[in-house]
């Protein structure tokens, strides 16, 4: 009985997650583990299926950066659209950050249009997005800068290296949203390899009152965490809903 009703719970988590809205921005990282003086390649990650599905357009990216351990700002270098390249100079932990540029879209019964929803006659939705993506980089196996909080809009911070993990292990992490903890609200965490259907996740559970959630690591390889985050917008004739999504992506050996 106690393992039919485990089972179910799975089940209705993957199906929660599989409903969460639209597309997301997340990083994938050709080598989460190089030793000093390596390039590592960073591909922007867009749409709805992890780790690929469309490619992100021109113009898109606000912005594209690095924190080396001691929280100094490193850029990266564009090699062509949606890649970029990072040499990293010392041991410890890089954090990889990219964000879109905010934007609105209404859904009408024509198909979505990109503006509120004043002056449409035929408004079903509006939603306000901002999307952001961050990736963990673990040079020489040292985890200083691991936890760095950079005062992000929406932001998930590891507490524990990832490359100390091994399969079953729990990784907690901390969500922040305007700095202060996001409570009792979703996350959203899968591997690659686990689905092709869009938006389909392995695992899911809330964020308690501090913000904090233990992510269960079901299977070693390349994982994504989600969290994305509703807000009743202030002007329902303008829109109906801020939506902001953040991403973390790491890597268990």
């Amino acid at each position: 009985m106690k393992k039919s009703f485990a089972i179910l719970c799975c089940l209705m988590m993957v199906l929660a997650a599989s409903s969460v809205w639209g597309h997301m921005l997340w990083l994938n990282v050709d080598n989460y583990q190089p030793d000093v003086d390596e390039s590592v390649q960073v591909e922007i990650g867009w749409g709805h299926k992890f780790p690929k599905d469309g490619v992100i357009k021109e113009g898109r990216l606000k912005r594209i950066y690095a924190l080396d351990p001691q929280g100094h700002a490193v850029p990266l270098k564009q090699t062509s659209v949606g890649q970029y390249e990072l040499t990293v100079k010392q041991n410890g932990i890089y954090l990889v950050f990219a964000e879109i540029y905010p934007g609105v879209y209404t859904k009408t019964t024509d198909g979505h249009k990109k503006q509120t929803k004043k002056g449409l006659k035929n408004a079903i939705k509006c939603v306000s997005y901002d999307m952001r993506a961050k990736a963990v980089i673990n040079v020489g196996g040292q985890g200083q800068g691991l936890s760095r909080e950079v005062d992000d809009l929406l932001e998930i911070v590891p507490l524990e290296s990832p490359d100390r993990l091994k399969e079953g292990d729990l990784l907690p992490v901390k969500v922040l949203f305007q700095g202060k903890p996001l409570s009792h609200d979703y996350l959203y965490a899968t591997y690659s390899g686990f689905s092709d259907a869009s938006e389909t996740y392995a695992f899911s559970t809330m964020m308690n009152k501090e913000g904090r959630a233990n992510i269960k690591v079901l299977k070693k390889g390349t994982w994504l965490v989600k969290v994305p985050h509703k807000l009743p917008y202030p002007d329902l004739e303008e829109c109906d809903e801020y939506f902001y999504c953040t991403t973390l992506t790491f890597q268990v050996k």
